[in-house]
């Protein structure tokens, strides 16, 4: 159970898995080598052919996987269901490394192969994710985009672009916040790019947009063998970045006398009052697939909606190894307040730190909202299950008192505000089903805020 409690812990909480970003495209001639390597790596791992696969990789690699490749099939298979075949695929520079994603599709899900090689064309790294490849998206002709750093000063420099209209006038800025988890500056997640679609979609109508990537994406590594990493709170990972990045929008020459406003998807639209609050001072909100309730407790709901699956299933006994579970995290994090420094830095609440958890105790997201009352727009989709429907009613109750709170629910739209079309998935495989549906935001939610924007910035 420990296992399958980690899973759910850290999965089916506001996280979205990652995946590359392809910015950093490999030459054509490049990826096609790299891809016949993945491809042979592929057969031999499905044959059972252990000796084989590990002579295509570095001596680390091979040590790591020895024993275990035939397994690694057979749990591919028992996830996936019968092999169909592969699909797209793309070769990028990653992490300053050469590596060929792409797809593999069962009958019950797709998952991507990401293969990195090294400069002798040993196998470094194998990773298999939920999600698809898809044919490449290019950015529409009526918009441009820079690249900047945003640096808060802190030792971790974040790429990041800022997309503006190639014509017409900038009606004003809008810097994009991240959900929890490592996430790049588009949002990546399966088959879908948010924030990418975000920052097309509203430049076209005349808003600077700037998104980057998140700072445990780029240096996550690092961060966990840092003497202080078990004291990592939402301000380093998330706010402290959020404000530089508000700074420096604010900063460009076109913004000049411009509103600079802020959105934040799931995690990000829990904490943006917060960052306003730490010096981002943007000129209202726009508010994603947010609450404002404590992360735990949403992690608590999301397991428990899994626990209901298994029991219409019929396998009880895991389901009520499920809430047992939940139940005792309840019980801790209804404690956080009453813990120990010490003890903040051993604890965990499901499957998150306490010492992290503590810190956003302290964030009540409304309460800020109240106190600055600045414009906010809260958005959210009907088909929401990650974050659902009673946490926007929730918003809406919580900011009566508000002088300028808008709300917004879409129907059939899920927690990427995509239109998923298929039938409902098993909420475990909401990222490798419904989110391996490349499911572009709608133009309505991009007219809502662009329209919104519009009115407060006159």
């Amino acid at each position: 159970m420990n296992h399958t409690r980690r899973i759910l812990c850290l999965l089916l909480t506001l996280l979205l898995l990652p995946v590359l970003p392809a910015s950093a495209q490999l030459a054509h001639d490049r990826a096609e080598k790299l891809h016949a390597l993945s491809l042979q790596l592929l057969e031999h791992i499905r044959e059972g052919q252990e000796d084989e696969a590990l002579t295509m990789m570095d001596e680390a690699t091979a040590a790591a996987l020895k024993g275990q490749v035939t397994a690694l099939w057979q749990q591919l298979a028992q996830s996936g269901g019968d092999y169909l075949g592969d699909g797209y695929y793309r070769g990028v520079l990653a992490n300053g490394y050469e590596t060929l994603e792409m797809t593999l599709s069962f009958s019950s899900l797709s998952l991507i192969q990401r293969t990195s090689f090294d400069a002798q064309d040993r196998v470094i790294g194998l990773f298999f994710a939920p999600g698809a490849v898809t044919p490449p998206e290019f950015m529409p002709e009526a918009v441009q985009e820079v690249p900047l750093t945003v640096d808060a000063g802190t030792g971790y420099p974040l790429s990041g672009l800022l997309t503006t209209p190639k014509e017409g006038p900038i009606l004003a800025g809008l810097v994009l916040v991240q959900g929890s988890g490592p996430s790049d500056r588009d949002e990546a997640v399966a088959a879908n790019a948010p924030f990418r679609d975000l920052a097309w979609g509203l430049a076209g109508q005349g808003i600077a947009v700037l998104r980057y990537d998140k700072r445990t994406y780029t240096y996550g590594t690092r961060m966990a063998q840092e003497p202080d990493f078990a004291r990592l709170t939402a301000r380093e990972e998330v706010v402290e970045d959020a404000v530089a990045a508000l700074n420096l929008l604010k900063g460009q020459q076109e913004l000049a006398d411009k509103p600079v406003y802020l959105l934040g998807h799931s995690l990000g639209a829990m904490l943006a009052a917060y960052i306003g609050q730490q010096g981002g001072d943007p000129a209202g909100y726009v508010l994603l697939g947010g609450t404002p309730r404590k992360l735990w407790e949403v992690s608590a709901e999301q397991n428990l909606a899994v626990a209901q699956e298994l029991e219409k299933a019929g396998e009880t006994a895991k389901a009520q190894e499920i809430r047992a579970f939940v139940d005792a995290e309840v019980q801790k994090g209804k404690a956080l307040a009453d813990l120990t420094d010490e003890q903040a830095l051993t604890v965990t609440v499901m499957g998150l730190g306490a010492w992290y958890l503590r810190h956003l105790q302290g964030v009540d997201a409304a309460a800020l909202h109240l106190e600055d009352g600045k414009p906010v727009l809260v958005l959210h989709g009907e088909s929401d299950r990650q974050v659902t429907m009673e946490d926007y009613a929730l918003w809406q109750e919580r900011l009566k008192g508000h002088p300028d709170a808008a709300f917004i629910a879409y129907p059939g739209l899920n927690h990427l505000f995509g239109a998923y079309q298929g039938e409902p998935v098993p909420f475990s495989q909401l990222v490798s089903v419904e989110y391996a549906q490349r499911t572009p935001i709608p133009r309505q939610v991009m007219d809502d805020i662009a329209g919104w924007i519009a009115k407060h910035a006159q």
